[in-house]
């Protein structure tokens, strides 16, 4: 249920979006011409205008309204988003059009979207908080410690169902806490249980800062290793923190203390104009030529398909068809066993192919897909994963982004068999020190790193 609507709303919404600024449109057109009958100059405006509001829509994730904001945001946000959009499509609308877009028109067009759009949005959070408050898009929420900071927040979460956070009662800290008869909170859990149970049924954990250092780290090396989002319900004033991530649910202070720089809107928005321009640049100008003629050669060598699809595992551990050109034989062993120095399932083409990472290529097309970035860390096989995932500490750690087409560990040689503990283990690593320190300009570094990597050769480039 969860997946499904995270996955239908930000469409309906923006399609929502949309329809509203079709009728802001004709509404003010109709107030400037007494027509609904629009003409050609204002026909390519429209064009413009309701091709790119989408775009920018939701890269701006306008559609995130979030479970503790207040409607006074909503109303900031929606604010915030009309002004820039009208910034952007007044200025190409002056360059295209010129003088043949009525500037009264214009001001209309201005004031129904401030008016009309913002009436939407604070609609839709309206509509988003009953369904919530009635059970839908709920959240499950580990409250640990038993204290007033977690009462605090359990209280409210009670008294605020529009939240859609749900919580049965609270997680003892220790042994103490469970003889604890003063307060009449009910105590469901302990915090061994909790992370015996690999925190099933909870989407987050918050803890609170009463708690002591040494069971604060074991509930966040758990959470990380499981991929659970960890929040601090803090004792301290939080007025002057600036480092990490404050949110405020109505009077109760609540810090993201694991977050990634990928979780920024900003920072996903830059990633992903890169990825689609670096795929479409390698699939317009080098895929479309050295797909039929790698296609040639690849079936003139042996029977099967041009491209080998394997299932891997992606972000949030969903799973999806990684592309590459194939360099085998067909055999029913290439979900199990991996290519070794001199295999004999390789094609001579094929071991070129792996040599030169040429085979690598179609995951560009995962790459416009959204299913792949440029540079991430690389996806193993399914049964790869479940083989480590158990043994490498923060294994899950690295499905907290999509995977790439290259990566931190495989520019610096980590790629191919991998046969032990400790080489899984140092890729982990990478990948984790890569998604805690991403930058634009490190992803740079990797692809420069890589490239050099494959002009001289690397030693587990079989």
């Amino acid at each position: 249920m969860k997946h499904r609507f995270n996955k239908y709303f930000p469409p309906l919404f923006i399609f929502g979006e949309v329809c509203v600024l079709t009728l802001i449109f004709v509404g003010a057109y109709f107030v400037q011409f007494s027509s609904v009958e629009i003409n050609k100059p204002y026909g390519y405006a429209f064009l413009i205008y309701i091709t790119l509001w989408p775009i920018y829509s939701y890269f701006n994730k306008d559609y995130k309204i979030g479970r503790a904001v207040s409607y006074y945001s909503t109303f900031k946000k929606a604010f915030t988003s009309v002004f820039v959009f009208i910034s952007i499509i007044t200025l190409l609308w002056i360059f295209i059009a010129g003088d043949d877009i009525n500037r009264q028109f214009i001001m209309s067009l201005v004031l129904f979207l401030f008016v009309w759009l913002t009436i939407y949005r604070v609609f839709i959070h309206l509509i988003l908080d009953r369904y919530r408050a009635f059970g839908g898009n709920i959240r499950y929420a580990a409250i640990v410690g038993y204290d007033k900071l977690s009462f605090g927040l359990y209280d409210l979460i009670r008294k605020k169902p529009h939240y859609g956070i749900r919580a049965e009662g609270i997680i003892a800290g220790s042994e103490e806490e469970r003889e604890n008869e003063n307060w009449d909170y009910p105590i469901v859990s302990s915090v061994e249980a909790l992370i015996k149970s690999k925190f099933e049924g909870f989407d987050f954990v918050y803890i609170s800062d009463n708690l002591s250092i040494k069971v604060k780290d074991k509930i966040i090396q758990a959470a990380d290793h499981y991929a659970k989002k960890v929040k601090l319900l803090p004792e301290f004033q939080t007025d002057s923190l600036k480092t990490l991530v404050l949110r405020r649910y109505d009077t109760i202070s609540v810090i993201d203390i694991n977050n990634l720089p990928l979780d920024h809107v900003f920072n996903r928005f830059v990633k992903r104009l890169f990825d689609v321009a670096f795929s479409l640049s390698i699939i317009v100008f080098v895929l479309s030529w050295m797909y039929p003629i790698f296609a040639l050669i690849i079936k003139l060598q042996s029977r099967g398909p041009v491209l080998f699809k394997q299932l891997r595992e992606g972000k949030d551990g969903e799973h999806f068809l990684c592309l590459k050109f194939r360099t085998m034989t067909p055999n029913t062993d290439a979900d199990i066993k991996w290519a070794v120095p001199n295999d004999p399932r390789l094609t001579k083409f094929g071991s070129f192919m792996r040599k030169t990472s040429l085979d690598e290529f179609p995951q560009f097309i995962n790459v416009l897909f959204g299913q792949m970035s440029v540079v991430g860390p690389r996806p193993h096989p399914l049964l790869l994963n479940e083989t480590y995932k158990s043994k490498v500490q923060k294994f899950a750690k690295r499905h907290e982004y999509k995977p790439g087409v290259t990566g931190l560990a495989q520019s610096m040689g980590y790629r191919g068999e991998i046969t032990d503990y400790f080489q899984m283990n140092s890729r982990v690593k990478l990948d984790r020190f890569y998604l805690q320190n991403w930058s634009f300009f490190l992803d740079l570094k990797i692809i420069a790193q890589t490239a050099l990597g494959v002009i001289k050769g690397q030693e587990k480039a079989y």
